[in-house]
């Protein structure tokens, strides 16, 4: 009898643990695709603002130059490579490799929205609205970044945990990384 409630606890505490890391997986999963609706918005938002300044140059507004499509050019590139980036990371939000990938992406677009502002785009077009836009998809992005490295804490204490630890190494539940962005306005 002793054995038998010894057997039964030890299976409720597997299902309870096993239920643990699944939750905590799973809102660090969660955690992610909040980020991924942030982050999404940047690329698309860069190319409309692209096709209306190639468009329609605002009143008394010089025409681009060459040196001003060669900004764009970049900037284009750099949203397309974080949109390449962010659907990898989507695919696997927990895997090392894509999320580094797409902080890099993340970086790099944001290290070339500052130079492209600074190189031609206020001589071609006022960018207030666009600059405060990516300001405020930025802020909501360190913030959702913020809350994914937290999720992704939690997940990696609980499978470092003992005896937890040994059900992880069992149902092979792997360490997250956490994304740890430092604040990067644009």
């Amino acid at each position: 009898m002793a054995l038998a409630v010894l057997v039964g606890m030890l299976v409720f505490w597997a299902v309870g643990a096993y239920n643990r890391l699944v939750r905590l997986r799973s809102e660090a999963v969660k955690a992610f695709s909040a980020l991924d609706n942030a982050v999404a918005v940047q690329p698309a938002l860069i190319k409309v603002a692209q096709l209306v300044v190639g468009a329609t140059p605002g009143p008394g507004v010089r025409q681009p130059g060459v040196a001003d499509v060669a900004a764009w050019s970049r900037l284009e590139a750099a949203s397309g490579q974080l949109a390449l980036a962010l659907a990898n990371a989507r695919a696997r939000p927990l895997e090392p490799e894509p999320l580094r990938a797409f902080s890099t992406a993340y970086s790099v677009l944001t290290s070339t929205w500052r130079t492209t502002e600074a190189e031609c785009l206020d001589a071609v077009v006022s960018p207030q609205d666009l600059r405060a836009r990516l300001a405020g998809l930025d802020e909501q992005a360190v913030a959702h970044a913020a809350v994914f490295d937290a999720a992704v804490a939690a997940y990696n204490l609980a499978i470092r945990q003992f005896p937890a630890m040994i059900l992880a190494a069992i149902w092979q539940f792997r360490s997250a990384e956490p994304l740890e962005w430092n604040r990067l306005v644009v």
